[in-house]
Parts: structure tokens; C-alpha cells; sequence
């Protein structure tokens, strides 16, 4: 069911009415690749990524994954 009468829908319901009337007009297919191509990001990947590791045993960066994942 299409919810575009509601107003002020949360975050949540927001992007599943929003899937949901992608999908209906454009097809899973089609709605999943609007999706992909809208979601493209920012700044050079690469070279964020050799700046971060850049200098780091793989020791290092593992020990920094390990303390990450017990803060969060």
C-alpha cells in the first residue's frame, strides 16, 4: 500500500513508501539500478584509502578494527 497521503512519515517510513513507489512504477530491476546510480558517493576512494593505511602493518590495522568494533 502506497502511502503518499501520510505527511510527516518517519525516516523509516519515508524510504519504504519511497522503495515502494520506485518498484510499482519502475520495476524491482529498474528501481534497484535508480538506486545504485543515486547513491554514487563523493571524493576519490582511493586515495582516502592510502592515506588511512598508508605506513600501517596489517598487525596495526587490525589491532584499530578490533578496538572499533568493541567501542560500537
Amino acid at each position: 500500500m502506497l502511502r503518499t497521503q501520510q505527511k510527516n512519515l518517519s525516516g523509516y517510513a519515508l524510504r519504504d513508501a519511497g522503495w515502494e513507489a520506485l518498484v510499482n512504477n519502475l520495476g524491482l530491476i529498474n528501481a534497484t539500478r535508480f538506486i545504485m546510480q543515486s547513491e554514487t558517493g563523493y571524493g576519490d576512494y582511493a586515495k582516502i584509502r592510502k592515506g588511512a593505511v598508508k605506513g600501517k602493518r596489517v598487525a596495526d590495522l587490525y589491532k584499530e578494527i578490533v578496538l572499533f568494533e568493541k567501542k560500537h
